[in-house]
Order: structure tokens, then sequence, then C-alpha cells
């Protein structure tokens, strides 16, 4: 009996931690299982040190989409592989865990360092959360992850705050209360614990005199000589704290008896300064229930969280939500679905977008399309991305039963007719003019030639006589868009869309020293008004720092103006969003900028606008320099738990004005 299965695999000998590389199948044994090719399984295994013989398999994360098709992207994280012999094997019917058909891949150090996160954890390993209030003798336990440092020395300091908002300031260069240098494990990992004494409170009640504080705030920072990170804020009761408690008599406070009112009465104290305990530290051999009656309970679970989807970043909680739901009417994984999505809207998931030659919206319909669902291109783009949704349902469920791969789900949308062929690895899809006006799916290697363009040879794509577009290609273009997603999920989760959006209310809403910048807040939205020019002389106040907005309000036709930029128009790229995908264009958002001597000091901003960073936060904005992609240092937004299909659709039913939109 002849052999079956996949006997070669091709891609890059060597792959570098944190970046991404692609292999594919190159070799099969029988050619009566070309077909099953793009189905084909792929497995990656570690040399196993103890049992030189042996390659034990890497499990991914959970969660993670299993590998499947004729090329597949893969990405090593785990630093503890640095320097390792990997194999990756693809198979059709069972892995043979050898080489070959597996190949050796060589684990190398990835090129960027830094400092991922820093995490605190009481003694019990639980989170810090928000609510959580400690006690001085408790420990605060840091973790720190990073990329590329396995075995660097860092520093951590542990910092009392005195400053408005988070972050470290240089109001607290002074308020350092417990340092040491730790060397980072071969996982470029490390935990300390830093012990609560009750002697710094000292340094913590300097400031004032301890009686107006409830609250003591504590932070690390961990940094190299290159690196630095800063973790979030711990809230520890002030012992010296004086609290005022009402005692009544227990009559009616409102009611006279007699000639006398009977008055409340208020007396003072303290609380009592004893040292906190460590919650008790499970080690599995019993059940401990730990009670801590100082803490505010909160359920802090972020109903936002539970659709971690690929391409999340693009959407807020309620279209998420909305794709799972619609994904789970289809029996499908949702991701496909946002990888659909994607790939029609060129990315932008806009859902009132129009390609110019006839498709419009979330999967593209043309009009025949949309009329088979009861709807017309008219009404599409003027609906929201969860109500275009439902008609997005409408016109997949008549394939429901055929969606066994990504392949086919992309083919209901794209070509019909083809779905249900998504495991055919040569079944036509399109040909003739149809190939030739679809070169997103020119994947063979003579489908693209060099040119000459502005003085360098560039490889652009080309059709070829005759050609034709095979399910494989189609399969590999959502596989790519797939793969580019997963770098590109929400991390910034809003656990309270839906509620109301509270500003803060102190400040006296005054004008800014800027008769320009006083233009550019009259025509934002009413709501965020009093807090730009709060946040304005607030940081000329305590900072000295003089701040114009250099952007403020912006119509879709200026916003498309700016787009235009670097593509159609002279003059490098300044934005990524056209008409109705910035906050700009419903008065949201604000860009600022120091003055000095008249002018902007582009070079300086970098330095300056982490500076004033945390008191626009104070003033209820989100800060664009948090974005882990696409840092926009300048800007400053509110979206009142708001997604952008839901801005558009109010700003477009208002006539679009912004100043009247409903938040």
């Amino acid at each position: 009996m002849s052999k079956k299965g996949i006997s070669q695999i091709k891609g890059p000998a060597e792959i570098r931690l944190g970046e991404t590389a692609y292999y594919e199948v190159s070799r099969i044994y029988d050619i009566d299982d070309k077909k099953k090719v793009d189905a084909a399984r792929w497995k990656l295994y570690a040399l196993d040190f103890k049992h030189h013989d042996n390659w034990r398999e890497l499990t991914p994360k959970a969660g993670t989409p299993p590998k499947i098709g004729y090329r597949v992207p893969v990405i090593v994280t785990n630093q503890s592989l640095v320097g390792s012999e990997l194999m990756l094997e693809a198979y059709i019917y069972e892995p043979e865990k050898r080489i070959p058909p597996g190949l050796r891949i060589k684990v190398l150090p990835g090129l960027k360092k830094r400092i991922s996160r820093v995490e605190l954890f009481k003694a019990d390993n639980s989170p810090i959360k928000e609510d959580t209030v400690m006690k001085y003798g408790q420990t605060i336990k840091v973790k720190v992850y990073t990329e590329n440092m396995q075995g660097e020395m860092v520093k951590l300091s542990l910092y009392e705050d005195d400053a408005q908002g988070g972050g470290d300031s240089p109001k607290n260069k002074n308020n350092r209360v417990a340092h040491i240098t730790k060397a980072l494990n071969k996982k470029g990992f490390l935990w300390h614990e830093f012990k609560l004494n009750i002697d710094f409170t000292k340094i913590a009640n300097a400031v004032m005199d301890g009686s107006h504080d409830k609250l003591h705030e504590y932070y690390v920072v961990v940094e190299t000589a290159e690196h630095k990170s800063v973790s979030k804020n711990v809230e520890v009761q002030n012992p010296d704290y004086i609290f005022s408690q009402t005692v009544s008599s227990g009559v009616d406070t409102e009611k006279t008896y007699g000639e006398t009112l009977i008055e409340e009465v208020v007396i003072k104290g303290k609380y009592k300064k004893q040292p906190g305990i460590n919650p008790h530290v499970n080690t599995g051999n019993q059940v401990a229930t730990v009670f801590e009656p100082d803490e505010k309970k909160k359920d802090d679970k972020c109903a936002c969280k539970q659709y971690d989807l690929i391409w999340g970043d693009k959407i807020g909680c309620n279209e998420r939500k909305k794709i799972v739901e619609v994904a789970k009417s289809l029996n499908v994984n949702p991701n496909w679905l946002m990888t659909i999505i994607a790939l029609e809207t060129a990315e932008t998931f806009n859902p009132s977008i129009d390609n110019g030659i006839g498709y419009v919206g979330l999967i593209q319909f043309g009009s025949g399309a949309a009329k088979d669902i009861g709807t017309d291109q008219k009404k599409l783009v003027k609906m929201s991305f969860v109500d275009q949704m439902d008609y997005v349902e409408k016109h997949l469920t008549k394939s429901k039963i055929k969606y066994k791969t990504l392949a086919d789900l992309y083919l209901a949308v794209l070509y019909p007719s083809a779905c249900g062929h998504g495991s055919e690895r040569d079944y036509i899809v399109l040909e003739g003019t149809a190939y030739k006006k679809n070169p997103f799916f020119f994947k063979e290697d003579d489908e693209w030639t060099t040119k000459v363009i502005k003085g360098k040879i560039k490889k652009v794509r080309s059709p070829k006589d005759n050609g034709k577009t095979y399910v494989w290609e189609v399969a590999l273009a959502a596989q790519e868009v797939y793969a580019k997603g997963l770098i590109n999920k929400e991390k910034r989760f809003s656990c309270n869309a839906g509620k109301k959006m509270e500003i803060p209310k102190e400040g006296n809403c005054v004008d800014t020293w800027d008769k320009s910048t006083n233009g550019k807040i009259e025509k934002l939205h009413p709501k965020i008004r009093c807090a730009a020019k709060n946040f304005i002389n607030e940081v000329e106040k305590t900072m000295g720092i003089q701040l114009r907005i250099i952007q403020g309000y912006r119509t879709y036709a200026e916003q498309n103006d700016l787009y235009a930029q670097g593509r159609t128009k002279g003059g490098s790229k300044v934005t990524n969003a056209k008409g109705g995908q910035s906050n700009h264009n419903f008065g949201l958002a604000i860009d600022v900028a120091e003055i000095k001597n008249g002018r902007i000091d582009w070079a300086e901003q970098e330095t300056v606008l982490p500076k004033i960073a945390p008191i626009g936060k104070k003033w209820g904005f989100d800060w664009g320099g948090d974005w882990k992609s696409l840092k926009d240092k300048p800007h400053f937004e509110m979206m009142f738990g708001k997604s952008l299909s839901e801005l558009r659709k109010l700003y477009e039913d208002n006539n679009n004005d912004p100043t009247k939109i409903p938040l």
C-alpha cells in the first residue's frame, strides 16, 4: 500500500521571538491527496532535552483556533523557547512526529525589548483591583513581564503618590519608600513583595496633616537604563484620617417638640492604628474563605471582555456582542465573521462604505442581494453596524449548512455559487474579467511582475493570460487577514458601556488664555466644552504650560480632505480615518500642543504631552498616547460608551450637527 499524506513542508529555518513566519505544504506522497491539502492540520513540537529522541507537543493558548490549511502563519511568544529547536509538521491523516515531513526551526531572540506590563497582587495572588483598599502591614506582590530581556537586571521602586492622576510624576521624586534591583528569569519574568510598613505614613502624610486624606496611593516603577513601566495605583487606608459620623437621637429631626429642635450630633474619630493582615494563601490542602470588611465589594466583571474578537479594536462592545450572536445563529466561529467584514470593508468596519462600483456595506451588498433580503442599498448605508448585521445574517443564513471552513463563509459573500467548495483546493472561483478585477487573490509566482515606480524597482501584481482564481488563493487571502486581526484585538475595554458617563464637575469652566482655542471649543459637543477648558486651564496653572487646541471638530469633507493627503494629494499621510471614522467628526475629540513664543516645537511635544496627559484624564478624556498601536499623543477624546457607528447614526440623524448628538 503506497504511503499517503504530506511528505514535506517549506518555510524559514529560523524564526525570531514575537515575529510571524509563514509555512506551507510543498509535497505530498499521493496525488489523490491533493484536494485534501487545504484541510491539513499543523502541530508544533519542542525537543525534549531529557529525552533527546523525543519531540514534545507545544499546546497553544486556550481559545486559539487550530491551524488548518495549505499555508499558515506561525508566531512564537514563549521566551523560554529562545535558543530551542522546534519542529513544525503538517498532516492530513496522522502526525508522523519526525523530520521529514516535519521541518526543524531554530528560535532566535526577538529584536525589540520592552517591559510589557507590571501587575500588582495581594499576598494570596489575587489581583489588586480598582476598588481594592489595602492596609498598612499587608504585602503588595509585584509581577513583571518583559519581552526579549531574559536575565537582565531591573530596578523596582515603590512610590507614594502625591500627584494628580496615575503614572509616575516628578512631584513624587522624594516619595520613594522602598526599592530593590533583581534579575529577570529565563522567561523574562520576576516577582517581588513589598510590605506596606506603617512608617510609610510619615511620607504619605507629609504634604498635609493627614487628617484630610482617607486613602493613600502607591505605585511601582520598574526600570532599566533604557526601559521603564509604571503599575496602576493601589489605595491604602490612612490610619491618621479623621472621620466624622452622624449619631441620631432616634427622634424625627424634622419636627420640633414643644419649642425645642432635636438636632443630630456629629462625632469625630480616627481609624485604629493596627496593622493589616495578609489574606490566607491557599496551598491547595484546604479551602479558605477570606473576609475583608474594609474593602468595598463590587462585581468588576466586564461584559465586553467576553467578546474578545480579532479586529475587535475596530468596533465597540455592542458591535462585538452582535457579531457573536450572529455567528452563533450561523453556527460559525465569530472570528470568521470578523475576517469577512475586514476583507469586505478594507478593514474599516464601516457599515456605510461604498466601493464605488455598485456594492455597499459590511459585506458589500449588491442591489440584487439587498432586494433579496427585503431592503435596498440606500437604507443599508444609513443603518448602524448593529442594525445592518441583521441583514448580514439574513443574507448568510441561506447557505448556513455549507460553512465548513473560513473559505466557505467568504465564498458565500464573494461568489455564492462556489460556497461549499472551500476544501477543494483547485476549484475555480473567478476567471476572465472577474479574475482580472480581483488582484487581491493573485498568489501565484507568475502573477507578479516588476515595474519602475519613481525610480525604484517594485514588485506589483499583474494578471496572466487565461488566469484563474482558485479556492486555495481565496482561502490564503482570508487566512492572512485573519492572522493580521490577531494583533488588532480590543485592549481598552469600557465596562461602563450603556451607562451615562460622568464628567468631573469641579473647575470654573472659564475661557482659556488662547482665543483660537476658545473658538474651537465652542464648536465641540456641549458635553465636553467645560472639560476641555478646565483641562487647558489646569495645565497652565499647575505646570506653567500653555496648550492650544490645534484640531477640534472636523466635518466629513474636512476629514476626507485630510485622508487624501499623501494618497491622492501631495504631502505625507496624516490619518487613516475617512469621514465618519474619527471622533473629531462628532465634536468629541481634541488635539493639543504646547505653544512657546507663539509657535509649536514638535520635537518638544514628545516630552510635554505625556506630562500633561494625567490632567486630561482627570477631566474625563481618554488619551491617544495610551493606545497600543498607532499612538496619537496630541489626541484626547470622550466617547460616552458609544461606538463609531452609533455616533455616525446619531450625527447624521441630527442634520450633521455635532452639538445636537444626544449623549
